[in-house]
């Protein structure tokens, strides 16, 4: 851990928190590029520009007087741009794994570990962009050290070393049940019986103090056999593989719209619910996977109380385990949905803890599905209701996360599915207001960085925004709407590369790919200059969205072809003219102000570009 210890030193004895946080920040992306412009608005996003930039220069004069003797490390700077040289070009937590998984370790390794993770905690309150970027990569950096760590403890190929791994894997994640059970076997098997009680004790605390639950049936029963004096067995339970969970949707045919909403939200929420425990895995229903358990629901609305029917099967011998009806699932959800995740842990031999919610909670809970459904069909005769009900959560529940990210994503386009609104800018600071307390409440909300993100896009804090979507892309690279959304923001940021990336990323699984995507893709695409492309996308997504003629035909006349150009903007506009939300019918040109009025676009040449395109379109005889 030399050259790790090393930079840690030099974390340490900087005596400036700005600078401090700014190092331990760059020390994680070696030789990375990053804009001034980015770094002071993450570090300093409450301060004016220019004496934002002030500190930012400060700050480097600090570091670099720091670094002007040190080997190895040096800060470069450059025409609005930095980066930190480093001679192993690699994260600092990079180094921290390659050197976990080559022991022995140094003495003081444990005590590095320490100061490194403790460092994600001490830095804390630096700033609330930064705060986030600590929380993810603090919990990406626990997760790589404790795979690695792990690796040297469940297949020990050295007694010895494997008891440090198990150690160090304490030191790094004190709930670490599997290191402590390999712990307590060791101390069993050399005749110490005080040293693995103990060793459980100081975990039943942990979880007890931080966690209110107990440690694993697995860890219980391992006590016992301790305190009885069983025998060892010959060797640890080889470590299983988390069983996998398929859950599926049946439609059923003649669903109304909102029927079909509501089994949507049902779907999605009993899946982010079955994710969150870390007995099973959650298998993709798009890749083929050998599965343990598949759970179907089905909504059933010819039946009284339109009931929700719920069955789990064993795929391998098309067993039925369990099948039960739910009437009114929209109602009591919240406790509803609890007893199913106990039946799914019995189908599995698996007991799943939290069966009893507070009242207020599922009363809490039963109005944010409400809400989903309504988001779920969001059109103008929902939206306001949705918002509403949205911000009346948030009052009544203000920590509940979740309603204050979905409704500043809903504020951010409202605007675009209210054709002739506009966003004021009382809205956008209600949105940024909300899509903060949401990053708040849980900086690894894949969802609230991507609506922050946008927040800062319609104020034009575009270094923020490109900030946050990186957060969102590290959380969450998989996810399409992650993909899709990220790629057209960093578009409207003028960041043309990373934005195309992400899309010929998303063309290679186009099974995950959902209409409306299309019409985002079509963006990046017609900014980045490939309006062929964006002409084939807009014909294959139609008028999904009220924004997607103007790309369409916009991309028509940059590639010659004017008189199609004309034709698809004159449907547009009629389409467009029959949701007009104001009550007087707007003249062709109003139309087209209000459709680049949308796009928060960093280059203003690049909005007025598309508006004088649209313009020789709708009259290309001019």
């Amino acid at each position: 851990m030399s050259g790790v210890s090393y930079k840690l030193s030099l974390v340490r004895s900087i005596r400036f928190r700005k600078a401090r946080a700014l190092l331990f920040f760059l020390l994680h992306a070696p030789e990375q590029d990053h804009r001034s412009e980015k770094i002071a608005d993450v570090f300093w996003g409450d301060y004016p520009h220019s004496k934002a930039m002030a500190s930012l220069r400060q700050t480097i004069r600090q570091i670099r007087l720091l670094l002007s003797e040190s080997e190895g490390l040096a800060l470069e700077t450059r025409r609005g741009h930095m980066r930190l040289q480093c001679d192993d070009n690699s994260a600092i937590d990079a180094c921290i794994c390659s050197v976990l998984a080559t022991p022995p370790w140094a003495e003081n390794t444990a005590q590095e570990l320490g100061h490194y993770l403790q460092e994600f905690e001490l830095l804390l309150g630096t700033s609330e962009a930064f705060d986030s970027w600590l929380s993810i990569r603090n919990a990406q950096a626990t997760q790589g050290i404790a795979e690695v760590l792990e690796s040297k403890y469940t297949t020990p190929e050295n007694e010895a070393h494997a008891m440090q791994a198990a150690k160090l894997a304490q030191v790094v994640e004190p709930s670490n049940e599997v290191a402590t059970r390999y712990l307590m076997r060791h101390f069993w098997a050399n005749q110490q019986p005080n040293r693995a009680i103990e060793a459980y004790n100081t975990l039943f605390d942990h979880l007890d103090q931080n966690f209110d639950q107990d440690p694993e049936t697995e860890t219980i029963e391992l006590l016992a056999s301790i305190k009885l004096g069983e025998p060892l067995p010959d060797k640890a339970p080889a470590a299983d593989t988390p069983p996998k969970i398929l859950v599926q949707m049946k439609n059923e045919s003649g669903l109304a719209p909102e029927e079909q909403s509501l089994l949507n939200v049902l779907f999605l929420d009993l899946r982010m619910r079955l994710s969150r425990f870390r007995e099973w895995g959650i298998a993709d229903g798009d890749r083929p996977e050998v599965v343990d358990l598949v759970v179907k629901i089905q909504l059933l609305p010819q039946m009284p109380n339109a009931p929700l029917h719920i069955e789990i099967s064993n795929p391998g011998s098309n067993n039925l385990l369990w099948a039960e009806m739910i009437p009114v699932p929209q109602e009591n959800w919240d406790e509803k949905v609890r007893t199913q995740l106990g039946n799914i842990a019995n189908a599995l031999s698996i007991g799943a803890g939290g069966n009893h919610a507070p009242t207020q909670e599922a009363r809490i809970y039963d109005r944010w599905l409400r809400s989903q459904v309504l988001i779920d069909r969001w059109s103008p005769e929902t939206e306001g209701e949705a918002i509403d009900m949205l911000s009346n959560i948030t009052i009544d529940a203000p920590r509940f996360g979740p309603a204050h990210a979905e409704l500043a994503g809903a504020l951010n386009v409202r605007h675009i599915l209210l054709p002739g609104t506009k966003q004021t800018e009382a809205e956008k600071q209600r949105a940024l207001h909300h899509a903060l307390e949401a990053i708040s409440l849980d900086p690894l909300d894949t969802r609230a960085h991507r609506v922050l993100a946008w927040c800062y896009c319609h104020k034009a804090e575009f270094e923020l925004a490109e900030f946050h979507f990186e957060q969102a892309m590290h959380l969450n690279s998989s996810n399409s709407l992650t993909l899709a959304s990220c790629a057209l923001g960093y578009a409207f940021a003028g960041r043309h590369a990373p934005a195309k990336e992400i899309c010929d990323r998303m063309l290679s699984a186009p099974g995950a790919m959902q209409p409306f995507h299309l019409v985002y893709m079509a963006a990046v695409n017609y900014l980045g200059g490939d309006y062929a492309r964006t002409v084939e996308q807009c014909a294959q997504a139609g008028d999904i969205m009220t924004t997607a003629g103007g790309w369409h035909a916009a991309a028509l006349y940059q590639l010659g072809r004017k008189e199609e150009a004309q034709a698809r903007l004159l449907g547009y506009i009629d389409f467009v003219k029959k949701q007009w939300s104001l009550p007087d019918e707007p003249q062709n040109a109003e139309v087209l102000d209000w459709l680049t009025a949308c796009f928060p676009l960093k280059e203003v040449s690049s909005g007025k570009a598309l508006r004088e395109t649209l313009g020789l379109a709708l009259n290309p005889a001019r």
